[in-house]
């Protein structure tokens, strides 16, 4: 027995485990991002938390209810469980497998059958068996390493549902605050027109104006009294939005009374490479691809021969009661080789089917880097230029308050009539509408860089107990994380 195990080891030792090592593909990236202050700000927005980036009471009492009840969340958090046991699954075959078993049974010769010399017979038995396949190919840990590798997925995947649920919240938010400055613009634009209308009406009923004025003065409250209820519709439909993520009926959101300014002065985003360690969607990729090579080699050695021993220990008897006896001990111990000769070309196809896989993944993992590349690119540019949009908005704002107010004055001093005066209102109008959405949509451009960037959206408090560790922390102690830099050299994983 002793020499037997003694072969055991030595074989497990020179194990050979057979498939291509994983390798990070090479994929493009910029040296430095085409919009950012100077080259010494290391500090990216991405390493912020969310709390400190938008530093608005409501809005992280809103982020933390989600995080605890948007059930999206709870889907990804039970999809992670579930492949944390498939890793138990896998790693189980590292191990020898036992089962016990039992038989027994007991015959009498009848008067029609009698046979002389033969009584009655019975057989019994209890025994433990053993098998054991020895992973002389890797195969079991190829297959456990796919296994870790699709849990680190849906870790990433978890992560992800936190990055996107984070930012919608904040967006819906940002939208919800932007609609109420638009229904206050309106309600004040009403109550102007109105006034007007009001003026016109005793103008014309006293035969000083005419009904010219009267209907244009009609008109023009029809349209600003027309935006009050469109608005409160939107503003409806984004709370019923903002309750689902939520995971709450819909209902009405608390939220400020005024819009808070959340523009970052300024973008300092770190280096290009770093995404590829923040974004969850990229990482998540990256894993699928270590899956998928691990799976070569499962592949692989699906196709070599398989050694295993057997065992088997226990009892056996005619009868109960010699059962147990010395001399019903019985055992035995062996070893199998099993070699596939001939499978109808199916092994072979598996094979092919999982480079392809791995191929699948190579690219997918490519597109996803410039994809992201795109969205830090296209959030930076916007995030830019949309506050230089802005700025000019203000001024065009402010311009415009003027001139509504130079023409009422030149109409009392009988310089202009009332139209000039209702152009002008009509110009303010649309400049504060047109100023709100610009500010709503340079908001939404700093939450979809903060989103692009990957990084920022720590859990806290409750939020963390209920879900596990921070989104930018770092993964599972028993799984190697991912490196930290980006290798120069490194490539697809090459067959053979």
């Amino acid at each position: 027995m002793t020499r037997a195990l003694a072969a055991v080891a030595l074989l497990a030792l020179s194990a050979c485990a057979v498939g291509p090592k994983y390798q990070r593909p090479e994929t493009p990236a910029p040296q430095a991002w085409r919009y950012t202050l100077s080259a010494d700000e290391a500090r990216s927005i991405a390493d912020l938390p969310w709390w400190e980036m938008y530093r608005d009471p409501q809005l992280e009492a809103l982020i933390d209810e989600a995080l605890l009840a948007n059930q999206d969340l709870r889907i990804a958090a039970a999809r992670v469980a579930q492949y944390r046991a498939l890793v138990g699954v896998a790693a189980a075959d590292f191990y020898p497998q036992f089962g016990l078993g039992a038989s027994g049974s007991y015959g009498q010769q009848t008067a029609q059958n009698y046979v002389p010399g033969q009584g009655a017979s019975g057989a019994f038995a209890l025994n433990l068996g053993m098998s054991w396949e020895l992973d002389i190919w890797g195969r079991v840990q190829n297959a456990t390493d796919a296994a870790r590798a699709e849990l680190l997925a849906t870790e990433e995947f978890r992560r992800g549902v936190i990055l996107a649920l984070v930012a919608d919240v904040a967006q819906t938010y940002a939208e919800l605050m932007e609609l109420d400055v638009e229904l206050e613009v309106a309600r004040r634009n009403t109550v102007t027109r109105q006034n007007t209308l009001d003026l016109f009406t005793t103008r014309s009923l006293g035969g000083v104006g005419n009904d010219l004025e009267v209907n244009q003065a009609r008109a023009d409250l029809a349209v600003t009294a027309a935006a009050i209820p469109a608005t409160e519709r939107a503003i409806a439909l984004k709370e019923g939005k903002m309750g689902v993520l939520l995971g709450r009926p819909p209902g009405p959101v608390a939220r400020a009374q005024a819009p808070v300014q959340q523009i970052a002065p300024a973008l300092p985003m770190g280096v290009p490479a770093a995404l590829l360690e923040r974004r969850p969607d990229i990482r998540r990729v990256e894993n699928q691809l270590q899956a998928a090579t691990a799976n070569v080699g499962v592949a692989v050695a699906n196709r070599l021969p398989k050694l295993s021993l057997d065992g088997v220990i226990g009892f056996a008897g005619p009868s109960m009661g010699t059962l147990f006896s010395p001399t019903g001990l019985v055992g035995s111990i062996g070893a199998g080789l099993l070699a596939p000769l001939f499978t109808g070309g199916r092994l072979a196809s598996q094979e092919e089917a999982a480079w392809a896989v791995m191929d699948e993944w190579v690219a997918a993992y490519r597109q996803q880097v410039i994809n992201a590349l795109r969205e830090v690119n296209d959030a930076a540019v916007s995030v830019r230029k949309l506050g230089e949009v802005a700025a000019q908005q203000e001024m065009q704002v402010v311009a415009s308050k003027n001139a509504e107010r130079l023409a009422r004055l030149r109409y009392d001093g009988g310089v202009s009539n009332y139209l000039e005066v209702l152009d002008a209102q009509r110009s303010l109008f649309s400049s504060e509408l047109t100023l709100a959405q610009t500010n709503r949509d340079q908001l939404v451009a700093l939450i979809n860089l903060y989103r692009a960037l990957g990084g920022g959206w720590q859990e806290k408090g409750t939020a963390a107990k209920a879900h596990g560790p921070a989104p930018a922390g770092a993964p599972p102690p028993t799984i190697p994380p991912t490196p930290a830099t980006i290798p120069a050299t490194t490539s697809t994983p090459a067959r053979g």
